[in-house]
């Protein structure tokens, strides 16, 4: 219950953060804005939530616990310092809220699904190489955003700092190396035409 607190309570601080971050201008070379928008610090953060779970179940509950603290954190630190200073106001956005409460909970599901990169099978190497695979897809859309905008260099750099820390553990801990790197190379490809692909395009 203790480390459910903590996680909850980290959540809320790092839901806080993204919402300062927010009101940085998205147009500029560093884009801090950029961290709450795009995918990879909420895939580097959860992959790093299940490597320190214990169980399953306290990954999938963790997961959740951190990404509902975050939204309650965004969320609310407006509706709080909206009363006070014109530039949050809009009032506590109930709509968006309850939206990012519900999608925390697919986020507890993949958590705990992650989990079973544990166990001592071959499996584990197709679940080492999902938030890898997905890291890779985004950093190249924004690698290529960047190109042609040269904005968002912060999660550029973020995100290539997570490939290789985690690219490296996790081929480290596969049971068949040349599974988890062939199931980088589709997680990549799946990941980037599912999401990114029509983005870029235009």
């Amino acid at each position: 219950m203790r480390s459910y607190v903590k996680i909850f309570c980290i959540g809320i601080l790092i839901g806080c953060l993204c919402r300062l971050l927010d009101y940085f201008p998205a147009d500029t070379i560093w884009s801090f804005s950029s961290i709450q928008t795009l995918l990879g610090f909420w895939i580097m953060t959860n992959t790093i939530i299940v490597l320190l779970s214990s169980l399953n179940i306290c990954a999938g509950i963790s997961s959740f616990l951190y990404m509902f603290g975050m939204t309650l954190g965004f969320y609310g630190l407006q509706a709080i310092l909206g009363i006070f200073i014109p530039l949050f106001s809009g009032g506590f956005r109930t709509s968006l809220f309850v939206l990012f409460t519900v999608l925390s909970i697919p986020c507890g599901a993949a958590a705990f699904i992650l989990y079973g990169w544990n166990q001592n099978n071959t499996f584990n190497s197709i679940l080492y190489s999902l938030p890898v695979g997905a890291l890779i897809a985004e950093t190249i859309a924004i690698s290529v955003y960047f190109s042609t905008y040269h904005s968002f260099l912060f999660q550029l750099l973020m995100n290539s700092v997570g490939i290789i820390a985690f690219g490296i553990l996790f081929f480290k801990r596969a049971n068949c190396k040349a599974i988890y790197a062939i199931s980088v190379i589709l997680s990549t490809l799946l990941f980037y035409f599912a999401l990114y692909h029509r983005e870029v395009s235009m």
